[in-house]
């Protein structure tokens, strides 16, 4: 019986084992430059809540207000250019897999044309707007119409600092990019809290003003390319024509994300006091979401990379569900954590957001399969089929309205909001996998998928959500707190362990080609 059940072990091990796949930069430096964007984005998020702490301390909360609200404007600016900037820089990842960058190279230097005339139409769009609003005589008007310009500057410094990281991350150059993200939260706590503390809301426009040329200067520094100019209306087209799609998606998905919120907003009585309390969670998911876009960075250009490699769609969404994998069991840990730490530390800290803890049992899980999805559309962008990611995130998008508002018609509140969005979650998740993934493996290979993120995901989040259910811990009970985390952190041990061993992901991480 023993032998028998042994050689049923190294069947399961073989069947598992994963096929000779890999970046074309090997395992290795993917998962360096994992924690080198990850290292990077943990430091800046830490320096950014040092910023907004000092910020609020040194304005008044109606300098404040005007100031978040240029910042939207300056947020327009990224769509100003149609996506030609997103359509060259995944040419160009496309490219640099093929080993042939010259037409690539050309497209940077059209991008870099459309970026900066652009952005200088919007800069002269908001001087138009200063002007109007000026001309008002209000109290806060001499205020607005000196940001509405400062902002159009901003713009066009922006979207040329914003395209040079873009084509940075294709070149896999992450080291630089995150060298660059460090250097603008130094810059942003220092220059910025330095003048907002001499000259008020006047010197936070010019010590923002200040930081963006820092990063300009630095990221030539860092072997950011200088981009000659360059008109072709044909050429131009073609690149609005599969970046326009990725813009889009990224516009729905942005909506996708913060319908919860809007809908709170829109249905409840007490929408303020009930968007606050909601607010708890969102502070936990924002978070998780965050780690999981962090980690997902890497993958984009090393899928256009391997496509242009080999022109083979099979072997990329090979390589996505690999990707998949490791970032399921990268995303679990701190996400079972988070069910059994969060309500504990938020319920003693912040007593009056009680009743946005619970949520956190719907929107965790969800948020978990939110970050899987990024690959599949990454993927679906370096093969070029991003009219399907668009098409995922907006029938997700629909799923989630009609949830949402089936929930808060129906006064399930809060937890219902929470339960909708988390379902609307998964379902995009399958989605993506179903439109982008699934069609390129073979049917061993969608087993091993399902099989080994059921591995990742399945034992951390059920058991976390089953001790939170069963035996939810007290307020301030920090020794309940500290077992209930060791004991989710024993289970993802056990799962990693399992993976390592009878999913390949040992032999997987060891192959360098």
């Amino acid at each position: 019986m023993l032998k028998t059940m042994a050689s049923r072990v190294e069947t399961l091990e073989s069947r598992l084992a994963t096929p000779a796949v890999a970046p074309a930069s090997g395992w290795k430096r993917l998962l360096a430059d994992w924690a080198v964007v990850g290292g990077a984005e943990t430091v800046g998020q830490a320096l950014g809540v040092v910023t907004s702490i000092l910020l609020r301390m040194l304005l008044s909360p109606a300098q404040m207000g005007v100031w978040q609200a240029l910042k939207v404007f300056l947020n327009y600016a990224n769509y100003a250019n149609l996506g030609v900037s997103k359509g060259a820089a995944r040419d160009y990842a496309v490219a640099l897999g093929r080993g042939d960058t010259a037409e690539a190279q050309r497209g940077l230097s059209l991008a870099h044309t459309v970026n900066t005339l652009s952005s200088l139409a919007f800069a002269l769009a908001l001087a138009g707007a200063a002007v109007w609003v000026g001309s008002t005589g209000g109290p806060w008007a001499g205020t607005w119409a000196v940001g509405l310009v400062l902002v159009g500057g901003m713009a066009v410094v922006q979207r040329y600092v914003t395209f040079q990281v873009t084509i940075l991350r294709s070149k896999q150059a992450f080291w630089a990019t995150s060298r660059v993200a460090v250097l603008e939260a130094v810059l942003t706590l220092t220059f910025c809290g330095l003048a907002t503390w001499l000259w008020g809301l006047a010197g936070l426009f010019l010590g923002t003003l200040a930081v963006m040329g820092g990063s300009l200067v630095y990221v030539h520094l860092c072997g950011a390319p200088w981009l000659g100019w360059a008109w072709d209306a044909k050429a131009i087209g073609r690149l609005i024509a599969v970046g326009s799609p990725i813009l889009l998606a990224g516009t729905v998905a942005t909506l996708f994300r913060s319908l919860d919120k809007l809908m709170i907003l829109a249905y409840l009585p007490d929408r303020e006091f009930q968007l606050g309390c909601y607010s708890v969670a969102l502070l936990v998911t924002t978070q998780l979401y965050g780690l999981g876009n962090m980690l997902s960075i890497v993958l984009g250009p090393r899928f256009g990379e391997k496509f242009g490699q080999t022109g083979s769609r099979p072997e990329v969404a090979l390589l996505a569900a690999r990707t998949t994998e490791l970032l399921a069991a990268a995303a679990s840990l701190p996400a079972g954590l988070a069910l059994v730490a969060a309500p504990p530390l938020l319920a003693a800290l912040l007593p009056d957001y009680q009743t946005g803890l619970a949520p956190l049992a719907w929107l965790v899980p969800g948020v978990v399969g939110l970050s899987l999805a990024l690959p599949a559309g990454q993927y679906l962008i370096a093969v070029d089929q991003q009219g399907r990611a668009l098409a995922a995130v907006i029938v997700a998008t629909v799923l989630a309205a009609v949830g949402n508002h089936l929930a808060l018609t129906a006064g399930c509140g809060l937890a219902g909001v929470a339960a909708a969005t988390g379902m609307a979650n998964a379902a995009f998740f399958v989605i993506s996998a179903r439109v982008s993934l699934w069609g390129e493996l073979s049917a061993l290979e969608r087993l091993r998928f399902v099989l080994m993120l059921a591995l990742a995901v399945a034992p951390v989040l059920g058991l976390a959500l089953a001790i939170e259910c069963l035996w939810p811990s007290a307020p301030g009970n920090w020794a309940g707190m500290a077992a209930r985390m060791l004991t989710v952190t024993a289970a993802w041990g056990l799962s990693v362990a399992l993976g390592w061993r009878y999913g390949g992901w040992g032999a997987m991480l060891r192959r360098r080609t």
